[in-house]
């Protein structure tokens, strides 16, 4: 330090990681199934049952109206297809946040995280919306709140429980299951379950775990389900329509910013949420009654 030592200087690297703090994987947005829109306003069908009577029909042996309208005097059977006409806004998801004029001129990654940033805030609200909306105000219609989803009760364990909501797609709603939903404590719970001799039925601490799959459909771990409940259905009887994607852009014209060298940086975008076929999804009760 008391020669060349003192020539040497620290080299500033800045934030690293690819990634900020406090961010979670969002990948609810891979398995619904994405649409655009030039509207503010979806107007969709939903539906909400259907009867299928086919059945071998006999020939008819009289020309006359028969007394008993069934399939041996050769009457076909009527089926049924019920629909409602749904409606759902689209609604603008935003957020900012202000900066210094000296701030974004001097330290040029500070732009950077900040779009970062603000871009990750609207998809992670877009997830929880997509989830948990109640429909109300602003807010959008998650599935926890779509009339006409399944609900699957607790039965003997996790896995039996999990399984049995699986069926429940394939024979109620009649659709092929394309994933779970599951918070993290929930599949942290499904990997340490063991066997009678404690053997973890998931490999264990140098196995995969239920990353991959649980009963044969990939596992979304998302925060945006509440602990003690998860999802499992077609998720692309699922529709996000795409109004306006996120945008940034910067003023000072907010408040008296201009006079204090300051700008506003916002985010925001535009979107609408829809379940075309209530029945394809199942609640699932986690928690031991």
């Amino acid at each position: 330090d008391t020669s060349g030592g003192a020539f040497v200087t620290n080299q500033m690297m800045g934030l690293q990681v690819g990634q900020l703090a406090f961010q979670r994987p969002l990948r609810l947005r891979d398995v619904v199934t994405n649409l655009t829109t030039t509207s503010d306003t979806i107007e969709y069908v939903r539906m909400t049952s259907q009867t299928n009577n086919a059945t071998p029909v006999a020939e008819s042996t009289a020309t006359a109206d028969p007394g008993s309208m069934n399939a041996a005097n050769g009457v076909k059977p009527e089926s049924a297809l019920a629909w409602a006409k749904v409606t759902t806004p689209v609604r603008t998801i935003a957020h900012w946040i202000p900066l210094t004029k000296r701030a974004l001129s001097d330290a040029a990654q500070v732009r950077s995280i900040i779009d970062a940033f603000l871009r990750y805030g609207l998809e992670e609200e877009l997830e929880d919306q997509m989830v948990s909306g109640d429909g109300t105000g602003e807010n959008l219609e998650g599935l926890s709140n779509v009339s006409g989803v399944q609900a699957q009760a607790w039965d003997s364990n996790l896995l039996t429980t999990t399984r049995k909501a699986r069926t429940k797609v394939r024979l109620v709603g009649r659709s092929t299951p394309n994933a779970y939903l599951f918070n993290p404590a929930d599949l942290e719970a499904i990997d340490l379950l063991q066997d009678n001799e404690a053997r973890f039925y998931f490999g264990g601490p140098s196995g995969l775990g239920t990353a991959g799959t649980l009963w044969g459909l990939p596992v979304i771990e998302t925060e945006a389900v509440p602990a003690g409940t998860g999802y499992v259905g077609d998720f692309r009887k699922a529709v996000l329509w795409d109004r306006e994607q996120a945008s940034i852009t910067i003023s000072d014209s907010h408040a008296n910013f201009f006079i204090r060298n300051m700008v506003a940086i916002l985010a925001e975008m535009r979107a609408a949420f829809g379940v075309i076929q209530p029945n394809a999804f199942v609640e699932i009760d986690l928690t031991a009654a």
